[in-house]
């Protein structure tokens, strides 16, 4: 009888135990915040440094302050030629190469990538400038690279997204925690992106990215 009234307790204690899972997890399932219809835009921030896998230490080297001085150059193809502006003292490169581009060669190429003068080739901050012919417009432009960057990276995180401008955080090639803005642009009186740019750095470089972007929009105009 002792050892009936034992396994009795036993089963009584089980069924309890899962009885208080059971209703923590359907307490959890009707938590209010999730929407599945989406978040509209701008796309709220989620936490920057998620995931449980630590990131890698970012490179030793002064944050980006927002430019205040600036250099201009010229971009073109068959379809536009743009005038766009660059941080003071800032050098070339060649994309994808990453040649050193003499200021006087920088309009020879459709894409270059701009940087202080010896920061290192990766984990700094930059600011990139291509002319573009892929008769898109800038919202098919956003969702392209909003796709293509899901796709390569881990922590991929939409900040902030327009009809031509996307802003997003990742997880890079080097472990690293980063930004990336990018936006496109129309000359008057065409509907098709022929001018597309972007900025990157670090968690530290974000205010100096920002001041950047949009002194770039302010700035950048078609050439008649």
């Amino acid at each position: 009888m002792g050892a009936v009234s034992a396994r009795s307790l036993g089963a009584v204690a089980l069924c309890l135990l899962l009885g208080a899972g059971t209703g923590a997890g359907a307490a959890y399932a009707l938590r209010p915040g999730h929407d599945s219809t989406g978040s509209p835009v701008p796309v709220p921030a989620k936490p920057r440094a998620p995931g449980e896998r630590p990131y890698a230490k970012d490179i030793d080297w002064p944050s980006l302050e927002p430019p205040t001085e600036w250099d201009h150059y010229e971009i073109d193809n068959a379809l536009e030629t743009w005038e766009y502006p660059v941080p003071k003292g800032w050098v070339g490169y060649r994309v994808p190469s990453g040649v050193l581009t003499p200021p006087e060669e920088i309009p020879e190429y459709d894409e270059m990538r701009f940087r202080p003068p010896k920061e290192p080739v990766e984990g700094g901050f930059s600011l990139r400038v291509k002319i573009i012919d892929n008769h898109k417009l800038p919202t098919d432009e956003v969702l392209d690279r909003i796709a293509g960057f899901d796709r390569a990276y881990d922590d991929f995180d939409v900040i902030e997204r327009t009809d031509n401008a996307v802003f997003f955080s990742f997880r890079d090639t080097n472990n690293r925690f980063r930004f990336n803005f990018f936006r496109w642009f129309v000359a008057p009186g065409s509907q098709e992106a022929t001018l597309e740019m972007s900025v990157a750095g670090r968690a530290q470089d974000e205010e100096g990215l920002r001041a950047l972007f949009d002194a770039f929009a302010e700035q950048a105009h078609p050439v008649e």
